[in-house]
């Protein structure tokens, strides 16, 4: 495992451009197999609207909890030794 890792890591630009390939053919690939026909609001009908939506929601997602753990949840190592 840690010479896979280590394999890409030497490789990491070509890395990035098979992972942003992947997910371009992932959107792509999604964008005809959903069925707009039954779509209850026009931006269903938008290309790629399911993709973007996942993609912004998963970005808020990881921006709240970063910012809730900001509040607090996240503290100093040393909060109990006091």
């Amino acid at each position: 495992m840690i010479s896979l890792i280590e394999f890409f890591r030497t490789r990491l630009k070509a890395t990035m451009m098979a992972c942003l390939a992947m997910i371009g053919l992932i959107a792509l690939w999604g964008s005809f197999m959903v069925d707009t026909s039954h779509a209850h609001t026009s931006m269903e009908k938008f290309p790629f609207f399911w993709s973007i939506f996942g993609l912004l929601g998963g970005a808020l997602l990881i921006l709240l909890s970063r910012f809730l753990g900001s509040l607090g949840i996240m503290t100093r190592e040393d909060y109990y030794d006091e």
